[in-house]
């Protein structure tokens, strides 16, 4: 507490005196209730609101809201262990997503605003908006050394030419409201806008709110000079700027350009050392440029946002030959992002691209763009490094696109000849496509070209959730282009083409490192869908309907689109291992191991192996194919061990793999059929037979008791000694010749076949040696589709036609070939009487016990 003297003598100056004293007592009043508020300041729980609080410029409520969204946009990694900014620093000072890296755009523009140290309007100085009144000179004593914020009124100035010195901020009314134009007499090679110093560079310059006229009909019509001129706004060696809000009407070369001082730097230089650096184009138009509406050289950090380019003149171009696009990110650009904007009436929307000489642009994410109606819709491309012959580039990489939209790409005549696309990747490597959309024109004739293209050495590309329709009139909808300059490792998911080209997929000659997973090809009167020259395409979950041949790889049509899954393939077998890009394991536990191309096995356990080409091993443990030779495998067997090339084996042991274990196997080379146990037919076939021939060639029906006649068999007659008996139910056949001419191969005296040792890929194997006088040209009709071959039922129990004279228990023999009952108790033992005679047949059928007579 405190106590002022307030008693004075007060004879002299007693007024004084009096006042004096007021005067205290009013400050022991004040500092005594400051002191109070203090005090209960310091025990408050709050003290300020944070929008009270000024933080750098912004208040402390406006920066934590910014922190926060900021944070809220952030997302993990893939492997999900570390923090990495994504959509970080999109948000501004009012909270609002912007463009990446926008927090520092944010503290240069409020340096921007404590460097501003005058602010003023350019009329003060003699400018006046009348469309006539030269005002050049206005603007320059305005803008001065910067350090300034200049107003513009509403109207049009005639300007020769403004330049920004640094820490400029010059704003006008609006688009279509404030209007700079060049003057008549401006030199062709001037632009309506740019900053001030090249040579050194500029920093921190704002135009916003105006449109820029380049006024191209001045001195009864002038173009483009050359180089980086000639542009309604250039930005070149400039550090922090922005441009919102500005229309660039009919340039000699660029609406905006955001570039170096030259347009010739070399991939070996530091090729965006005087090239600009975070710069901000927003909610910009620009239209009837010479070349392109935006375009970018030699500069980084570049972000063009909300904004539209649209019907340029093309006029910087020899006529039919004017490359004017819409947005164009071009030589030496580097982490350029472009969002949410769109591009109607170009030679191309969007390009990326570069000339021949000059290092591409790199790091370029295109986000929510739509064009409409612009030649090529999408072009990433780097001139000089597409064909066979040209060098490939080292610098085209990483370009993004992600949710973006093609509608009715058309042809233009400022490019004559030029065939629209929606989109195009030529030379470019690492490009993601995420979300993109294609819209054609049902009617338009797009003469015979794709709708999307990969093509010219474009390498890992790839496409998550394509859409496409209405390229009715286009060749196809997809073509991965093959040759010598083909595109490789396309990977392409998700794809939806509905109703659109009559060639859904198309994949170029030598093109053999593709996918194509999950997607719906609709056709309408289609005639592919998918197409490739080879089998090499890795295709997962493709349906295609409404085409003639959904599908045809390697020449042949399938009536669906086949699953195709190339490489070394494992599937529900953890510890296996597959050695070879051509093989695999399904089904398996154990450490399995498939060693040799085209090797397969399946349902295996206990570390089976395979070794060698062509092996299996299926529904086994612990049994292997062993050696380099080809065509092993094992079936359905314990601790077996194959070696024999072209053979299939199966058994059981316990102990160590061994060869020791098989029980049975089959020969491929030779044909024979070896196992330990016995043959026994479970069906209802009941005898052993062997084919003969009738001796005229006709055909004897089942039932029939025959004879040898020779080495030929007709019907038996009685007293005949009977061969057997027609028949259709022997459960063993032999001398069928069921899969070539009986004679393919040369036989001995005794009929054993002729063996000849050749060499197979490397090895010497036995196999049968041919007749010279086999014709393998000619038709072979097995012996059981031919009349004259009969099964002769020899042993066994077998249907025998009877007379009347039959009874079970009877013995029979052949009177015209049928059975009849034996007089002297000879021949064959009647079982049983399956249908009794019948006289409109001529004939019942009785079960007759065989054996041989002969």
């Amino acid at each position: 507490m405190y106590n002022l003297e307030k008693q004075h003598n007060p004879v002299p100056n007693a007024k004084l005196l009096s006042q004096l004293d007021e005067n205290a007592r009013v400050t022991e009043i004040a500092i005594n209730d400051n002191i109070k508020a203090l005090n209960s300041h310091k025990k408050a729980t709050t003290a300020h609101k944070s929008e009270q609080i000024d933080h750098g410029g912004f208040s402390l409520r406006t920066y934590i809201d910014g922190l926060y969204n900021r944070f809220r946009n952030l997302i993990l990694n893939a492997d999900g262990t570390n923090v990495k900014e994504v959509v970080d620093a999109r948000v501004d000072a009012d909270g609002n997503i912007q463009p990446l890296l926008k927090e520092r755009l944010d503290k240069e523009y409020n340096k921007l605003l404590q460097k501003i140290e005058r602010e003023v309007n350019v009329d003060d100085f003699g400018a006046v908006p009348d469309g006539k009144t030269d005002s050049s000179e206005a603007f320059r004593k305005a803008v001065g050394d910067g350090n300034v914020r200049v107003h513009l009124s509403a109207g049009r100035y005639v300007v020769k030419g403004v330049k920004l010195p640094s820490w400029t901020y010059l704003i006008g009314q609006g688009k279509g409201v404030t209007i700079l134009q060049l003057h008549e007499n401006t030199p062709a090679s001037e632009w309506v806008i740019t900053n001030a110093d090249y040579g050194n560079g500029n920093r921190n310059i704002f135009v916003q709110g105006m449109s820029l006229d380049w006024n191209p009909d001045r001195q009864g019509g002038v173009g483009a000079t050359g180089g980086q001129h000639s542009s309604c706004l250039t930005f070149a060696n400039v550090q922090f700027g922005w441009v919102k809000d500005v229309e660039a009407i009919n340039a000699g070369l660029h609406g905006f350009d955001i570039t170096a001082p030259t347009y010739d730097r070399l991939p070996s230089t530091q090729y965006t050392k005087d090239g600009c650096r975070y710069i901000w184009l927003d909610n910009c138009v620009a239209y009837g440029a010479g070349d392109d509406g935006i375009t970018t050289h030699y500069s980084e950090y570049i972000f063009i946002s909300n904004s539209h380019s649209y019907d340029q003149r093309g006029t910087a171009h020899k006529q039919g030959a004017a490359n004017s696009n819409g947005i164009e990110v071009d030589d030496g650009s580097k982490n350029v992002w472009l969002i949410n904007n769109y591009t109607s009436g170009n030679i191309r929307g969007v390009e990326v691209k570069a000339h021949t000489e000059w290092p591409a642009s790199q790091n370029v994410h295109i986000i929510g763009h739509v064009s409409y109606r612009d030649v090529r819709a999408y072009d990433l491309r780097h001139i000089g490094h597409h064909k066979k012959d040209d060098p490939e580039s080292t610098t085209a990489y990483d370009v993004t696109l992600t949710d973006c939209t093609a509608i009715e790409p058309i042809y233009n005549n400022m490019y004559a000849g030029l065939s629209p696309r929606a989109l195009v990747v030529s030379a470019y490597k690492n490009v993601q496509i995420n979300g993109f959309t294609a819209i054609g024109d049902p009617n338009y004739d797009y003469k015979n070209n794709p709708a999307v293209a990969f093509q010219y050495k474009c390498r890992n590309i790839t496409v998550n959730g394509i859409k496409i329709r209405g390229f009715k009139k286009a060749e196809m909808d997809i073509r991965v282009y093959g040759g010598a300059q083909k595109a490789d490792h396309v990977k392409i998911s998700n794809i939806d083409i509905r109703e659109s080209a009559p060639h859904g997929i198309g994949l170029g000659s030598g093109v053999y490192n593709v996918s194509l997973i999950s997607g719906s090809l609709i056709g309408s009167n289609g005639t592919y869908g998918v197409t490739s020259p080879n089998n090499q395409a890795l295709i997962f979950g493709i349906m295609a309907e409404g085409y003639k041949v959904p599908a045809m790889f390697a020449k042949k049509e399938y009536p669906f689109v086949p699953t195709n899954i190339p490489g070394g393939f494992k599937a529900a077998s953890a510890s296996s291992v597959v050695l070879d890009e051509s093989s695999a394991i399904v089904g398996a536990t154990g450490a399995n191991v498939a060693k040799g191309p085209r090797n397969f096995m399946g349902g295996v356990a206990g570390g089976s192996s395979t070794e060698g080409s062509r092996q299996a091993v299926l529904a086994s443990n612990n049994s292997h194919t062993k050696g380099d030779g080809p065509a092993r495998a094992v079936i359905a067997s314990q601790a077996v061990v194959n070696t024999d090339s072209y053979s299939i084996a199966g058994g059981y042991g316990s102990g160590s793999p061994s060869e020791d274990n098989i029980k049975w196997k089959i020969d491929s080379t030779g044909g024979n059929i070896r196992g330990v146990g016995r043959v026994e037919s479970v069906s209802d076939f009941k005898d052993l037979a062997e084919y003969f021939e009738s001796k005229d060639g006709r055909k004897i029906e089942s039932g029939y008791l025959v004879t040898l006649d020779g080495d030929k068999i007709r019907k038996a007659e009685k007293g005949d000694k009977v061969l057997g008996v027609i028949s259709e139910t022997a459960g063993v056949i032999m001398g069928g010749a069921a899969f070539y001419w009986n004679d393919r191969y040369l036989r001995n005296e005794f009929g054993g076949i002729i063996y000849e040792t050749i060499n197979d890929n490397g090895r010497e194997i036995k196999v049968p040696k041919e007749n010279p006088n086999y014709n393998p040209d000619l038709e072979y009709i097995p012996r059981e589709e031919r009349d004259e071959w009969h099964v002769v039922g020899l042993v066994g129990q077998v249907y025998v036609r009877i007379d009347e004279t039959v009874q079970a228990g009877d013995r029979v023999v052949p009177a015209g070939g049928i059975g009849s009952k034996s007089a002297d108790g000879t021949g064959y033992y009647v079982m049983r009487v399956n249908q009794p005679y019948s006289a409109e047949k001529g004939y019942g059928v009785a079960l007759v016990f065989m054996y041989p007579q002969m």
